[in-house]
């Protein structure tokens, strides 16, 4: 009876673990396909552009302002590079939820066996 328990236990944790890492794959894969990239629009950017330029210690020149096109090149550069670190960290999360699956997969495949012929060799005996 105990034995039982503590198989089905097993059995719920891993499938537990297997589940979640099915979730961490959806949720994965929905970073790769559509990253969630830069949070701060063209404007804002400008404007802190502009503002670290103007401000500078006292005592020291003050750098030229960027123009227009340098802030929206250095802005569109910041965008690519923002929606590949994204993917990079939802294929970095794939392949952890993949780990959520791949490990206990096994164990869950042992233990039901051990259950199916633990439950065997109980309906043998009572019969």
């Amino acid at each position: 009876m105990i034995r039982r328990i503590y198989l089905y236990l097993v059995l719920f944790a891993t499938l537990m673990m297997s589940i979640g890492g099915c979730v961490g794959i959806f949720m994965s894969l929905s970073d790769i396909i559509v990253p969630n990239g830069v949070i701060q629009d063209y404007a804002s950017y400008r404007d802190m552009r502009i503002a670290q330029s103007v401000k500078v210690p006292p005592g020291e020149p003050a750098p030229p302002v960027p123009d227009e096109a340098t802030i929206r090149a250095d802005y569109e550069r910041l965008v690519v590079d923002e929606m590949q670190q994204a993917r990079r960290r939802g294929l970095n999360g794939l392949i952890k939820s993949l780990g959520w699956i791949v490990i206990p997969l096994p164990i869950f495949l042992w233990y039901s066996r051990k259950l199916k012929d633990d439950k065997g060799s109980s309906a043998g005996a009572s019969a």
